[in-house]
């Protein structure tokens, strides 16, 4: 019974925060979370805490879809519409695309390796817990570093910094003891 009950708040939830939108009004948006969020619970004592997150996160954004079918508006075809790119094989643009694929998967890599087993090497974890840091600190290291080589202009300026780091990570990571 609790579950029917569960299952008509989250359907009440899911209208007041239909209706926040299509009013604009915060004070619905504001109810409506509050009552989402007293789905959850119902949803948990109902199902336990396992299922009944997955419920209260999972039947909301499966019922939503009617919601967006019945507010779908089809814009007209653009006037100016984009033509594709074509292919650029020139050779300044080839090298350019391999000096940036060496620069990305070998450098950058081995810059983000050295700086996270330095810092990692720098926390007062056992061993296993420095390489688990490690293992979640390096793909996301990793990836910053790539996302600003490319959003810069100044490529070389941020390889060379980013190289000068490794180098004061290097005697921290041969040196220190694990």
């Amino acid at each position: 019974m609790l579950s029917v009950a569960a299952g008509g708040i989250t359907i009440a939830a899911l209208g007041i925060i239909y209706k926040s939108w299509r009013v604009q009004a915060p004070a619905f948006l504001y109810l409506g979370l509050v009552v989402w969020l007293l789905s959850a619970v119902c949803w948990s004592y109902a199902q336990g805490w396992e299922f009944g997150v997955l419920y209260a996160l999972c039947i909301p954004s499966i019922l939503v879809w009617p919601f967006i079918a019945f507010n779908q508006t089809h814009l007209p075809q653009p006037q100016n519409t984009p033509q594709p790119r074509r292919f650029d094989f020139s050779r300044g643009t080839v090298l350019k695309n391999i000096a940036n694929y060496i620069v990305v998967l070998v450098v950058l890599l081995v810059v983000s390796v050295l700086l996270t087993l330095g810092i990692c090497a720098l926390l007062p974890f056992s061993i296993a817990g420095q390489l688990a840091t490690a293992t979640v600190i390096l793909p996301i290291l990793w990836g910053l570093i790539v996302y600003h080589y490319f959003a810069t202009a100044h490529k070389i300026k941020v390889t060379a910094g980013y190289a000068v780091l490794s180098a004061l990570c290097l005697p921290v990571v041969i040196f220190l003891p694990m």
